[in-house]
């Protein structure tokens, strides 16, 4: 059997790691974050295709978990391909002098996970609303929950769909009131009452 050294002495190192890392846990668990927000984050060694190393993360947990839990739920930022329906490019960030990158790349959401706060290094930056949303529907279809927004998404349409009648009616109806109200030339709150004398003199 095969024995790779170089994977033994980086499992070391990363057991080194993880003890600092355990004993920063309870600080970092006062750490207040906030979802959209960029972080570095040590995922350490992982098992086979597993993402592993110190690579940017995106904050994806609510910030009511962010605030109460010492961990959090992240998705790394990668460098892959971006053709696929599970990677999500971003927008190129710059630092202050305007050609330094602070943030590029992809999000790859199928490699979330739960980390610890501990993990997390500096901020780095925070995405825009677009980019959260965007990732967001890829976690949903990423674990096969589109389908559930698939149906509230029709609920919704055929709900402002039928809105959107109710008004036009009313409209159309409103449109010939005022044409009744020129006609027997009084106000709209008269109307009914003007009505019902023709209805008796007529009668």
């Amino acid at each position: 059997m095969y024995i790779d050294y170089s994977n033994i002495e980086k499992n070391l190192d990363w057991a080194k790691k993880q003890i600092l890392l355990n004993e920063r846990t309870k600080n970092a668990a006062k750490r207040i974050l906030k979802r959209g927000q960029v972080y570095r984050c040590n995922l350490g060694i992982g098992v086979g295709n597993e993402m592993q190393k110190e690579r940017p993360c995106v904050i994806v947990q609510n910030d009511i978990g962010n605030k109460k839990s010492p961990n959090t739920i992240v998705v790394p930022i990668t460098h892959g391909s971006a053709n696929l329906p599970f990677v999500i490019s971003i927008q190129t960030q710059y630092e202050a002098d305007g050609t330094t990158i602070k943030l590029d790349g992809q999000v790859n959401v199928s490699n979330i996970r739960v980390v610890s706060k501990a993990r997390l290094g500096n901020l780095i930056t925070n995405l825009k609303n677009n980019e959260i949303k965007l990732i967001d529907a890829a976690i949903a279809s990423n674990i096969d929950l589109m389908k559930y927004y698939a149906k509230l998404q029709k609920k919704y349409d055929a709900k402002l769909t039928y809105i959107a009648k109710i008004k036009q009616e009313r409209n159309e109806a409103q449109d010939i009131l005022k044409r009744i109200c020129d006609i027997l030339d009084v106000p709209n709150e008269n109307v009914i009452e003007k009505i019902k004398i023709l209805n008796k003199e007529n009668g």
